[in-house]
């Protein structure tokens, strides 16, 4: 505590150019006093949860500063933290910090456009590729460069036990949970395709009360999402789960089930997992981007994937008294392959509980042979005057 202590001074000193700072024994009160004194101040302390741990009456004590000193200053005071659970304990209710903040944000990935610019040199089928492995979190993004192919960069960041990206999953959750090996059981189910409750349970071999717990925890942390299907009602037996992240998603399906070939520094056998099922996978990644599209592109009211029983629709939306009805399919498309694909998409929107006076009907694909309405490709996806 008393290094955090020494360099918080030495930062303020340098920063005010103040010598008398520099070779004081200011405590934490006195400083965060000097501070408020000094007019128009920004001051972040970054990783908080970090602070508190190594010395946890550090809440009591910046409560104290701020209700003293700062409340009433000109100090703009930012509170940084990556743990999420951490973060929303020491501003809640029980926190002597609880309703003394007047803004909050939860900082968001990148859209999966703006990967194109961290990797001119590559395709849009690639920067789709990475955003799929990394999502838009730009710290991963770095990890890549586009001097390397797509697959070289795989290697090189998730398949060496060294590498940043191969460890990180796993230190994000012990970060969270202390007995991480449930909550890695159950991620890997739900990557494998398991999303409903009793595939879950099933996958996992863990009771269903446990399950339930441990699904609220990620689901409170926003690692796990809960899905119902648009225009259905919400019932559990209605309910998917989700991956939120696509760095997670990627991690428990292709690195988690595959370790002990990287420990072994087996890194072709495990690219060779990887690319075994990287299109399956990709499918619903390009899904979920082309949902983001979508809506982006028509402004719907309404909207979603919708599913009932074995049928599913990736993706209904409605604007105003249309309904628009789209099939995504991570491929190159026929047009033979793309009248298929509306001749079944407008007898499954028959089933849909939407009411709309005119229907429309589409295809997201990955490329087309050649494009007639409302057909869209990666080239579209891309266009940023959309947004």
């Amino acid at each position: 505590m008393d290094e955090n202590l020494k360099e918080f001074r030495s930062k303020i000193a340098e920063f005010f150019k103040d010598e008398i700072v520099a070779r004081s024994n200011l405590d934490w009160i006195e400083l965060f006093k000097y501070v408020g004194n000094k007019g128009k101040v920004v001051l972040i302390i970054d990783e908080l949860p970090y602070l508190v741990e190594s010395y946890k009456a550090f809440p009591s004590l910046l409560q104290k500063a701020w209700d003293l000193y700062l409340q009433h200053s000109k100090v703009k005071l930012v509170l940084i933290g990556s743990s999420v659970s951490m973060m929303e304990k020491l501003l809640g209710r029980k926190s002597p910090l609880y309703g003394r903040r007047t803004m909050q944000i939860k900082l968001h990935p990148l859209k999966y456009f703006h990967v194109k610019e961290f990797f001119p040199k590559y395709s849009e089928e690639d920067a789709i590729r990475v955003y799929g492995v990394v999502d838009g979190i730009p710290l991963y993004l770095k990890q890549f460069t586009d001097e390397l192919s797509f697959w070289d960069n795989i290697r090189y960041n998730f398949l060496r036990k060294e590498s940043f990206l191969y460890t990180e999953a796993e230190f994000l959750l012990r970060q969270e949970f202390r007995e991480p090996r449930r909550y890695f059981s159950i991620l890997k189910a739900i990557s494998m395709g398991n999303t409903k409750f009793g595939e879950i349970v099933n996958a996992t071999s863990l009771d269903k009360s446990t399950v339930s717990k441990y699904l609220d925890n990620l689901e409170e942390i926003h690692v796990v999402r809960k899905l119902y299907p648009a225009f259905e009602p919400e019932k559990r037996r209605n309910l998917r789960y989700e991956i939120t992240d696509n760095y997670f998603k990627f991690w428990f399906r292709f690195i988690y089930p595959n370790r002990e070939l990287i420990e072994r520094e087996l890194e072709e056998e495990a690219l060779g997992k990887i690319r075994e099922g990287f299109d399956h996978y990709m499918g619903g990644v390009f899904e979920e981007v082309a949902r983001d599209f979508l809506w982006s592109k028509f402004r719907f009211d309404a909207g979603g994937p919708w599913w009932r029983k074995e049928e599913e629709i990736d993706f209904v939306g409605v604007k105003g008294n249309t309904a628009y009805f789209f099939e995504v399919k991570w491929s190159r498309l026929k047009v033979s392959e793309v009248h298929k694909i509306l001749e079944s998409l407008e007898e499954k929107a028959e089933k849909v509980n939407v009411k709309a006076k005119e229907k429309k009907f589409g295809v997201v694909a990955k490329e087309f042979k050649r494009k007639e309405g409302l057909m869209f490709d990666l080239k579209d996806m891309f266009n940023q005057n959309l947004y």
